[in-house]
This record gives structure tokens, C-alpha cells and sequence, in this order.
């Protein structure tokens, strides 16, 4: 059962090793990126796959929140999960297509039995919908605006106790 959960194709599953080099790369990890798991075991970092500019970004935001130097790259990825805080964040993945792929991923630290860091697991679902939506909405509240703001009329708008409300 534990390999059919974590070569579900739904959702991509990246382990490391403590140096953020790939270990695994699960079916939903090839589906997802285009990339094989021959292709990048043992050969690079999830940092290599993801937007550098959102990796910088990230590194920056780290910094200052957490008052601590923050490199961008694979540690920008993990700094939280090695120091036992939760992380869920969005990030850009770069397809092997060249295609991007917005993703939200929760990353854990995993330890050995005597509390050593030993590797990472990086979990990505697909945010690819929820982006759109939100873009869809935008849209839509940018045209609203500009037809209120053009209007060569008022109007007045009022929830259902008669209070105005724009």
C-alpha cells in the first residue's frame, strides 16, 4: 500500500538527501515536470526545477522574517523544515517543456532516529485551477470598475437593510 500512496500520480513527491540532491522522484513528480526519474536522481536539487525568481524572492521574505541569512536556492526551499517549523508555500516549477507549473508544496524535514537531518520531502499538488480562478476573478472585478468608473450615470447600490453601499 505504501508504494501505490506514494507513486499516486496525482501529486508530486520529491525526497532528498540532506544536501537537497534527489533521491526519489515519484510518478506524479514525472507527470507533473515532464522529467524522468533517471533524469534527475542523484543529479540535481528542486531548486534547479523551480523559478529562480520566485526562489530569490523567497530567500528575501525568509531573511526578514526569520532575522537570518537566507541564501536563495535549495535552502531558500527548506530552511523552515530543518528547523522543525511548518511550511506550506507556493512556487513556480519549470517543466522540462519549458512550461511552468504553479504548485503548493509542503516540505518536511527527515530525520533519523537521532534527530539528524538525513533528506527532505518536497510534496506538490497542482495549483494550476485555483491560479486561474483567481486571475478569472481579477479580471472580472477590473472590468466592473471600469464600467462603474465610465458610466455616464450614477448608481447607487444598497445591501438588503437600505444601507448604501458603493
Amino acid at each position: 500500500m505504501q508504494s501505490a500512496i506514494f507513486n499516486s500520480a496525482n501529486f508530486s513527491s520529491i525526497a532528498t538527501d540532506a544536501k537537497g540532491v534527489i533521491q526519489i522522484f515519484n510518478v506524479g513528480a514525472e507527470r507533473m515536470l515532464g522529467y524522468t526519474a533517471a533524469e534527475v536522481v542523484n543529479m540535481i536539487t528542486p531548486a534547479d526545477i523551480s523559478d529562480p525568481q520566485e526562489l530569490i524572492a523567497r530567500a528575501r521574505a525568509l531573511s526578514a522574517e526569520l532575522d537570518a541569512p537566507i541564501t536563495p536556492g535549495f535552502e531558500a526551499l527548506v530552511f523552515k523544515a530543518s528547523r522543525g517549523i511548518e511550511d506550506i508555500y507556493e512556487l513556480t516549477y519549470l517543466r522540462k517543456d519549458g512550461t511552468r507549473l504553479p504548485a503548493v508544496v509542503p516540505d518536511t524535514a527527515l530525520r533519523d532516529v537521532h534527530d539528524v537531518i538525513i533528506g527532505y520531502l518536497l510534496i506538490g499538488t497542482d495549483n494550476t485551477a485555483r491560479k486561474q480562478a483567481e486571475e478569472a476573478l481579477l479580471k472580472a472585478g477590473a472590468l466592473q470598475s471600469a464600467i462603474f468608473n465610465s458610466a455616464n450615470f450614477s448608481s447607487i447600490a444598497t445591501d438588503a437593510k437600505g444601507v448604501i453601499q458603493i
